[in-house]
């Protein structure tokens, strides 16, 4: 265990809730791509790495923070064949929940836990330590493999291994559907009785992982849906679910294709997305590619609050401010610097769906300009005395700078945390049967016990 932590290098902090890691170095290491052969360096980190500016790809190039097969290279320099690049950041990871990740059961070979909502299961995109592999392997000291995943937003069960041969087993239980599943969902309106859902799903973006019913293109699933309340009040059920097949999004689909979206669900909940014609869905996609519930915030003049630094208004440099929302699509995809998940199909531009407006502080006003999602509406952006953000009803706190280096596009940006809301979905793995072993969860904290009839508490262990 202590050989492990010794490797982990990585420093967490929790504050409001939300567990930090300490920014930290990292080298993105990668070789040249076939479709980067005869590009310029410089054309290739600015059209396919736009995470950053293309001046900081100058600035980085000449101080040798990217290096083409160990040494500084001109812009210009065109890659080859075999060329081997490297790209030192400053890395900042988004926070997740400070939650406990429980342990269902352990043995010699398998173990399996309850996974909060906000954790990626494994690295991916601008997660490196924030997830739930290297949570465990830190807190336990020995390494883990996965074979299934759930959505960074989905709570419940996760089935890990201890060595890599088990794993495979494992996941071709998961591939070959030998594994009963059950799910606990809370949909708008309400829900049949019952109801089997047997619409096809095709997946409309792989690059972005979003899916929709399509009877013409859609692959087999089939989900069992039996309503175990129904709330007045508030117009939801609470649903049990049981997948037999294991699509992308399965269950959120479903139930957004039958009128009953998961509410807080960031993708089907918006205009019956799961509904649509393939073609309708289609344009709304293109127009709404790379978004996510982030509103940036670039500020044209210099605001006088604690956002801005002394040095920063001298010198009359624009601030931003962002706010890290939830994506509306897979979490996993952000186009990181020199990441292996590399978004070929879809380019973001700068000036994308920009509207005019302006955030106020008392009775000042600065011009700026918001960035909207593509999906969801702008809107108006307060900024208050105390120097948090309001957004809708909500108030949104800057994250704290717990490191700084010089020249690192992401220190000098304002990111404001995540609300708690914005960090799960009503869904939760409540229940795996697999490989001869019975494997449930408590209830996720949306979840009231009452909500749920007696003669189901046995089949779901409570």
């Amino acid at each position: 265990k202590q050989w492990y932590q010794r490797r982990v290098r990585a420093e967490f902090k929790v504050l409001d809730g939300l567990r930090y890691v300490v920014p930290y170095h990292f080298m993105f290491r990668v070789y040249a791509k076939k479709r980067w052969f005869g590009r310029s360096v410089i054309e290739v980190f600015t059209e396919e790495f736009q995470a950053y500016p293309a001046s900081y790809y100058h600035e980085a190039l000449s101080s040798g923070k990217i290096t083409v097969n160990g040494g500084i290279v001109a812009p210009e320099h065109p890659l080859r064949d075999h060329d081997f690049l490297t790209h030192r950041i400053h890395r900042h990871e988004p926070p997740v929940l400070d939650a406990e990740i429980q342990i269902i059961k352990e043995t010699d070979e398998i173990l399996v836990v309850n996974k909060p909502a906000s954790f990626p299961i494994h690295t991916t995109g601008r997660f490196q330590y924030n997830t739930l592999l290297k949570t465990l392997e830190l807190r336990l000291g020995y390494k883990l493999y996965t074979c299934h995943r759930l959505d960074r937003l989905t709570s419940g069960i996760i089935v890990l291994l201890k060595n890599p041969t088990k794993a495979k087993q494992f996941a071709a239980l998961f591939r070959d559907h030998e594994v009963a599943k059950a799910y606990l969902a809370l949909c708008a309106g309400r829900f049949p009785d019952t109801l089997g859902c047997s619409e096809p799903i095709q997946r409309v973006c792989h690059k972005l992982g979003i899916c929709h019913v399509s009877r013409e293109h859609g692959k087999p699933a089939h989900t069992d849906i039996t309503r175990l309340h129904y709330d007045k009040e508030s117009n939801t059920s609470l649903v049990l679910c049981k997948p037999k097949s294991g699509r992308m999004h399965q269950i959120r689909v479903h139930l957004a294709h039958h009128g009953h979206p998961i509410p807080n669900d960031p993708i089907y909940s918006r205009e019956n997305w799961a509904r649509k014609s393939t073609t309708e869905f289609s344009e709304e996609l293109s127009r709404a590619l790379f978004a996510t519930d982030d509103i940036k915030i670039a500020m044209e003049t210099s605001v006088k609050s604690e956002l801005v630094s002394d040095d920063a208004s001298k010198e009359n440099k624009p601030t931003e401010a962002v706010l890290c929302g939830e994506p509306i699509s897979n979490p996993d995809i952000s186009a990181e610097l020199l990441s292996t998940e590399m978004i070929d199909d879809v380019k973001k531009t700068e000036d994308s769906n920009v509207t005019e407006d302006s955030v106020s502080s008392g009775e000042q006003t600065t011009p700026h300009r918001v960035s909207g999602d593509g999906i969801k509406k702008t809107s108006e952006i307060s900024l208050t005395a105390s120097g948090d953000f309001l957004l809708g009803d909500k108030i949104y706190k800057p994250i704290p700078q717990l490191s700084r280096e010089p020249g690192c596009p992401e220190c000098e940006t304002t990111r404001l945390a995540p609300h708690p809301d914005d960090l799960f979905i009503y869904l939760h793995a409540i229940r795996y049967e697999l490989a001869g072993g019975v494997y449930t969860s408590a209830l996720p904290p949306w979840c009231k016990r009452e909500w749920v009839p007696s003669q189901f508490h046995q089949f779901l262990g409570l």
